[in-house]
């Protein structure tokens, strides 16, 4: 009978492990760093910041300010813009939830089915290159398309006898323009997701179908769909946590700033960087990014034991 060799441990971590443990150093420093280390910053949502010139800021913030409590979250939410606000950024999130999540699946699915590997490389690529670009360049070639003047879709309008149109004056066109953008640019990466997903699903599943008869839409509800459940809800509950926190870029960056078009493109980060920045509102922005994060771990949370719930009632 061979003895089983014990292993040694130091400091809770077996010996054998420990070049894993110094890989996994940089990114535990970096989390630290730029994760944990600010959130000491929490307490400006419940302070009423004042400060003294000359004195740091751990002494203006935890000396020089009087709580409030939760009178930051009040006015917050008795703001005249929080209702908007709050529509705006739930409704591209909940947009963005479903899209994200229904068109990657599709592409994914038909990608999959070609059997030319040049041409899905290229379609993949194609795809995916929006992904890789920022949302400044993204912006600034929308730009070329809308404005008022050189603006290539106005030029087409003009050519057909139309009057061109005021895009960055015109908030009625923003929410379609919007949503089409960030889908446009997300897509390509989830869906390489879940081909890869597709691509370690059992191919035998698929020739005993095509044997018993079964076509291209039975083969997908059948096996396709039930075999990325896994997937689909990893990537749910993940984004779910993230339905008040919106991309910066693309209602920032995107519409370039424009005051006109701030009923449709003001969401709860635009806000909580209008509020640091142009009006220097440390208390109010804090809040703001507070509740975020708490209502994003509340709901990763529950949605997480009730998908949980729904799969042992399913087995």
């Amino acid at each position: 009978m061979f003895k089983r060799k014990k292993t040694r441990q130091h400091g809770g971590f077996r010996k054998e492990t420990w070049q894993l443990t110094l890989l996994a150093l940089p990114a535990a420093v970096w989390f630290c760093l730029f994760n944990y280390l600010p959130m000491f910053g929490i307490a400006f949502a419940f302070k009423n910041f004042r400060a003294r010139p000359g004195e740091g800021l751990f002494k203006n913030l935890f000396i020089n300010s009087p709580w409030v409590g939760l009178g930051n979250f009040s006015f917050l939410i008795r703001s005249s813009d929080m209702p908007g606000i709050m529509f705006n950024t739930l409704f591209y999130n909940v947009i963005f939830l479903i899209a994200g999540i229904v068109i990657p699946v599709f592409l994914a699915i038909l990608l999959s089915e070609v059997h030319g590997r040049m041409f899905s490389g290229v379609v993949q690529m194609v795809l995916l290159l929006p992904y890789f670009l920022s949302w400044v360049i993204v912006g600034y070639c929308l730009y070329g398309f809308l404005a008022t003047g050189e603006g290539q879709i106005n030029h087409v309008l003009r050519m057909f006898g139309a009057q061109a149109v005021q895009w960055y004056q015109s908030p009625q066109y923003w929410r379609g323009i919007l949503i089409g953008i960030g889908i446009w640019k997300s897509m390509g990466y989830s869906m390489i997701i879940y081909m890869c997903a597709i691509t370690a699903i059992d191919r035998s599943l698929y020739e005993s179908a095509a044997l018993d008869g079964a076509g291209f839409l039975d083969r997908v509800i059948s096996i396709t769909i039930p075999q990325l459940k896994t997937t689909i809800t990893t990537i749910f509950i993940l984004n779910i946590g993230s339905i008040l926190t919106s991309d910066f870029g693309l209602f920032y960056q995107v519409p370039l700033d424009s005051n006109s078009l701030q009923p449709v493109t003001q969401t709860l980060d635009v806000y909580v960087y209008k509020a640091l920045m142009q009006q220097a509102n440390f208390n109010y922005s804090a809040a703001a990014s507070f509740l975020q994060s708490t209502v994003g771990c509340i709901l990763l949370v529950v949605s997480n034991l009730i998908v949980n719930r729904l799969n042992r009632e399913d087995n």
